[in-house]
């Protein structure tokens, strides 16, 4: 287990150096009493990661290695990351944890008020959920790791796509594309009447599929223009990366051709359609919709308030989550594709002649029949700790409908709720389906399994 601790020790390293951002933010907004806050973590995770790599050795990964610093690395950044809430706020370890989960899974539940919380702080919220998005293991190993251990854990974090041959060049690729979204995020929110700092934090958690908002509200109070600006970077920030270089090519034709993009679009009509009908105003209609399936969880309405009717739709989309390859959560909408056309050519295979071949293909791609399999299982693995999930809800008090839709939202790394207060217990379990939500299950399991056998 030496080579897990010497990327474990990477990754504290990183933690580290990201913590002197929020230092600096501080200074830059006349918070110095909460500079300690950043720094003094930051400087124990410098020097925890130094010594940790100084003391283990850099050995080659295997796949399952890889799943296990992946399951581990989240769980670590997520402690790190609960640092400056505990020095400050006043605030529990268990809530100080739940927040650092839920920025970095992108999954924007919080157990904490805004506006009780210092600028800073609130900067650091957004800032987890932006690294979260473009996946903090994948970024910050990709700097340091030779690239056949990249690639492996560029698997490991549930991501598979590549923009360039190798996974060092993909990651970085992604990381550009990433950060001229953002920047473009900023100054058109900014032109639209945000303030600097409303736009900046919105930019992050927007782009990343986040959610958290420095407001108490989300977007309750905002103005129509701000809607729509905030809409348009959801949806960018839920479809693939390698769909973005496409039109950042010219591609226009190949991007709006895509079967996974068509399938949003529509998607979006469909269930904005269906909300307006069931008495939502047409704006706070297409800004749920778009909220829920690229799992940004930004609100613009009282979701607690709706119809069940409404909430059904809500919890469909939830479910469905946004592009592969994206910052968005869920089971993603290109596996739903794939589980759709396999029922159609299941139906086909079992009618024909046993000699006939009958390929499996999503537009131009031809599918193994192992890969159709791994979807399916996926899925099945996905719809089972959302039942357990569910189940324990249940038992705790809640509704079937209570328990579906937090569960859901935990685990798609959505942060539309209609819960607003958590027992212990309620945390503990969202706490786990958002670390299996961001990792898509199988890494957590091999670390379960590991952990079993030792």
């Amino acid at each position: 287990m030496t080579p897990v601790l010497y990327y474990l020790g990477t990754i504290t390293l990183s933690m580290g150096l990201l913590l002197l951002l929020p230092s600096l933010a501080s200074v830059i907004l006349d918070e110095y009493a909460v500079v300690p806050a950043f720094l003094t973590p930051a400087a124990v995770c410098i020097a925890a990661g130094f010594i940790l790599q100084k003391l283990s050795p850099r050995r080659e990964l295997d796949l399952r290695l890889a799943f296990i610093i992946s399951a581990l690395g989240w769980l670590l950044i997520a402690l790190i990351g609960a640092m400056p809430y505990l020095l400050a706020s006043q605030v529990s370890f268990l809530d100080a944890y739940f927040e650092a989960m839920a920025g970095f899974t992108t999954t924007g539940i919080s157990v904490l008020t805004p506006s009780e919380l210092p600028r800073s702080l609130l900067f650091w919220r957004s800032l987890t959920e932006w690294v979260g998005g473009v996946g903090i293991v994948v970024l910050f190993l990709a700097i340091f790791a030779p690239t056949n251990v990249a690639a492996k854990l560029y698997v490991a974090e549930a991501r598979s796509e590549r923009l360039e041959p190798s996974m060092a060049r993909t990651a970085r690729k992604i990381f550009y594309i990433y950060s001229y979204l953002t920047l473009a995020a900023i100054l058109v929110l900014y032109l639209s009447g945000a303030s600097v700092f409303e736009a900046v934090n919105h930019a992050l958690t927007a782009i990343s599929s986040g959610g958290f908002s420095p407001n108490d509200d989300s977007y309750m109070s905002e103005p129509p223009a701000l809607k729509l600006v905030t809409m348009l970077f959801m949806l960018l920030g839920g479809i693939s990366f390698a769909l973005h270089q496409r039109w950042m090519e010219g591609d226009f034709r190949k991007f709006f051709s895509n079967i996974e993009v068509r399938a949003i679009f529509a998607i979006i009509a469909l269930f904005s359609f269906l909300l307006y009908m069931d008495g939502v105003p047409a704006i706070d209609a297409l800004f749920t919709t778009i909220s829920a399936l690229t799992t940004t969880g930004f609100t613009s309405i009282d979701i607690a308030s709706l119809s069940e009717l409404s909430q059904y739709y809500l919890l469909l989309l939830l479910n469905i989550g946004g592009g592969y390859g994206s910052t968005a959560g869920g089971l993603k909408v290109i596996r739903f594709v794939i589980i759709l056309k396999a029922i159609e050519w299941f139906i086909r295979k079992i009618t024909s002649p046993r000699r006939r071949v009958i390929p499996f293909k999503v537009q131009d791609k031809v599918f193994s029949e192992e890969e159709v399999f791994s979807t399916l299982l996926f899925a099945l693995l996905y719809l089972f700790f959302l039942a357990i999930g569910t189940f324990i809800f249940i038992y705790l008090g809640h509704d079937l409908m209570e328990a579906l839709f937090m569960i859901s939202s935990a685990q798609g790394n959505n942060g539309l709720v209609v819960l607003t207060e958590y027992n212990s217990i309620e945390k503990v379990v969202m706490l786990f389906h958002m670390w299996i939500g961001r990792l898509e299950i199988i890494p957590v399991l091999t670390l379960l399994t590991a952990l079993r056998r030792s």
